[in-house]
């Protein structure tokens, strides 16, 4: 099924690990796909189940929509906020034009006995990780869209950027 849509690479494959490199095209329509794709981790390897599992789901949401919109794409959150369709239809134009249709996110997924990392990193400029999650520690400054960073740090056990802003670790250990 992946051969059409995105390029993965099984680099260690076992029954105690597996580590996976995917590189995928910026076609939104992905996300979707993508995110199921890497949530069966947490399954085949019993990470998590119930609301752990699905409050993972939600901030691997957040996180692959802001490297496919934010970072490749370029598309500020200011267009989501208002009330048009304007961001949507955006995403659909730049898709097609250069240089966002050549941009790629790169994706490593390592799961085992002990838990799921994935590291997520677009092609993007980045952004200030410190001011922005200042601005969400501050309701009078948070956006609505503010709100995936937060759901990020708080649906995971270890949340990393790198210094750029182009690249997140998200990290979910087994609980017993």
């Amino acid at each position: 099924m992946t051969a059409d849509l995105w390029q993965e690479t099984r680099l260690i494959e076992s029954p105690q690990m597996r580590l996976t490199e995917f590189v995928v095209p910026t076609r939104c329509r992905l996300i979707s796909p993508l995110r199921e794709r890497l949530l069966s981790a947490i399954g085949e390897f019993g990470v998590a189940s119930g609301s752990r599992e699905n409050h993972f789901c939600l901030a691997l949401e957040e996180a692959l929509n802001n490297a496919f919109y934010h970072g490749n794409l370029e598309i500020s959150s200011e267009l989501k906020e208002d009330g048009t369709s304007r961001y949507v239809e955006l995403a659909r134009e730049r898709e097609q034009l250069e240089p966002w249709c050549s941009r790629n996110v790169r994706i490593t997924e390592l799961v085992g006995a002990p838990g799921l990392w994935i590291t997520i990193r677009d092609e993007g400029a980045g952004f200030n990780v410190a001011a922005a999650f200042e601005r969400c520690n501050d309701p009078e400054l948070m956006l609505a869209s503010g709100r995936g960073l937060l759901i990020m740090r708080g649906f995971t056990d270890e949340l990393f950027f790198n210094p750029r802003g182009n690249e997140v670790l998200m990290t979910l250990y087994k609980k017993d």
